[in-house]
């Protein structure tokens, strides 16, 4: 039987993510990407991971999520969105956060992906293409111009 070149892939993906997250359990890491990169997939797989949406939504009054929550996704929501997180989200060490914004932290991992990957995982999503590319641009610069130490980590 041949093997299933995604999963292996996957698998790789996954030991490579923990690895490096394991490698820096006393620091506080922020694991960000555009939608359809992966990171709830990833999350489930690295123990003791913080969904960034299941800790600040919660914490956000019902005209907050509203506005945060409409689409399509603009310039000014995401810097509404990242205000919001950044003023209710907490990094602790040994707990790495998941999600789209930088947050105060001792190390970013950036989840990389091609324009043809992530064009098939939004199609497969029903997820706005040049949505996910403009806020996938955003938190790229975002995370050039933080000064916290990163790492640039391809998921495809």
């Amino acid at each position: 039987m041949i093997p299933d070149i995604k999963d292996d892939y996957t698998f790789e993906i996954i030991n490579n993510l923990k690895y490096i997250i394991d490698a820096n359990r006393d620091k506080r890491v922020v694991v960000v990407g555009t939608t359809c990169t992966g990171k709830s997939t990833l999350l489930t797989k690295i123990p003791g991971s913080i969904d960034m949406d299941e800790s600040v939504f919660p914490k956000l009054s019902k005209q907050e999520r509203e506005y945060v929550c409409q689409t399509p996704w603009t310039e000014e929501i995401g810097i509404t969105m990242n205000k919001l997180t950044k003023e209710r989200v907490n990094v602790e060490a040994g707990k790495p956060v998941f999600g789209t914004i930088v947050l105060d932290s001792d190390l970013i991992i950036y989840l990389k992906i091609s324009e043809y990957i992530l064009q098939q995982r939004c199609a497969a999503r029903k997820v706005n293409y040049e949505d996910a590319k403009n806020m996938g641009a955003i938190i790229e610069r975002e995370v050039k111009n933080s000064g916290i130490r990163h790492i640039d980590f391809w998921v495809g």
